[in-house]
């Protein structure tokens, strides 16, 4: 099984994830490019599903070079668990609000209660990655410290 790391440097965020690369293929494979280009992004807690950090990224912000592909749903769930990383893909125009293109979400879960409802409506995003158990209690206390510090920048990184 393929491992990534996300890190963010506040809070001292260091967690492996494990990469779900048979039930979510295609979307793991987006995580493990992410992770070898070593891509950070803004991120922030989110207001609408619960214990979540998202890491909103529009097809423009990829890193150059990347490429930005349709997601099919595979391993598709509106009730992530804690510990769960989640890929949600929406199309360009599909949704009103979002930048011009395509757009990606990564959500990381860290407590029971997930939920993704949005003001639109509910959406499901593909279960693509989990922190390894491990490292889950130490990172859900870094994910409070974030939430408590406002917005940051999450890293995808190899593990």
């Amino acid at each position: 099984m393929t491992m990534i790391r996300i890190t963010e440097a506040r809070s001292g965020l260091s967690a492996r994830c494990d990469l779900l690369e048979r039930e979510a293929p295609v979307s793991s494979a987006f995580l493990a490019d992410l992770a070898a280009r070593r891509a950070g992004f803004d991120a922030i807690h989110a207001m609408w599903t619960g214990p979540e950090i998202s890491v909103p990224m529009p097809a423009s912000i990829l890193p150059e070079g990347m490429a930005a592909p349709a997601i099919p749903e595979e391993n598709a769930t509106s009730y992530p668990d804690a510990g769960d990383l989640v890929l949600a893909y929406l199309t360009a125009g599909s949704v009103q609000g979002l930048p011009p293109g395509d757009f990606y979400d990564i959500g990381v879960f860290y407590g029971a209660g997930g939920r993704l409802l949005m003001p639109f409506g509910w959406i499901k995003a593909n279960v693509c990655a989990r922190i390894v158990a491990d490292d889950l209690a130490k990172a859900q206390a870094d994910f409070k410290t974030i939430r408590r510090n406002g917005a940051c920048t999450i890293t995808f990184e190899p593990a």
